[in-house]
């Protein structure tokens, strides 16, 4: 009768120490998503004061607003803007800008990313861009995308030869992938 005694007592422990309130019995439903946009036209540039994300001040910074289409359809679906907050240059001609886009999707809300693109030349002024983040850059996010977070990933081509004048030509491809847990 003690085996038994014991495998009771032994269930009726387990029993008790599993039961909890705060278990629902569901997991975490998780929700991923993935954009594939373009940025694309010519846009002068607007001195606007934005917030520096890594340092949380204001700062001056050079944006510029164009038309984000769908990737796949290439319908316009709304605009993009690109605010450089800086831009080092290399000894070999290639430049690193810190860069917030903000992808402004009509009817269904805005997605705010930064990064740090790296500009390779290509001659005549134009210059291929690229940035893959190593971790979430995405800094905010509005309406259908609010409580996301993810990764923004760009390449494309910028043309720079009328960038005196302030107005610069982006045909840009952004990969936003994004995941929600709830």
């Amino acid at each position: 009768m003690k085996p038994i005694n014991s495998i009771l007592i032994l269930w009726l422990v387990a029993a008790t120490s599993c039961s909890s309130d705060d278990y629902t019995g569901e997991a975490p439903v998780r929700d991923n998503r993935t954009l594939n946009v373009i940025g694309r036209g010519t846009a002068i540039a607007q001195v606007k004061t934005v917030e520096d994300p890594d340092t949380g001040e204001p700062t001056e910074a050079f944006c510029f607003l164009m038309d984000l289409f769908d990737a796949d359809s290439g319908q316009l679906i709304g605009s993009l803007t690109d605010c450089d907050l800086g831009t080092t240059e290399s000894p070999d001609g290639s430049l690193i800008s810190k860069i917030i886009t903000t992808f402004n999707i009509t009817g269904r809300g805005s997605i705010t990313s930064r990064g740090d693109v790296l500009q390779i030349p290509l001659g005549e002024n134009k210059f291929s861009t690229a940035f893959t983040p190593q971790e979430n850059n995405i800094l905010s996010t509005t309406f259908d995308f609010e409580g996301f977070v993810g990764k923004s990933t760009l390449t494309g081509v910028v043309d720079l030869s009328r960038l005196e004048q302030d107005i610069i030509e982006f045909d840009c491809n952004f990969v936003i992938e994004l995941e929600s847990v709830n």
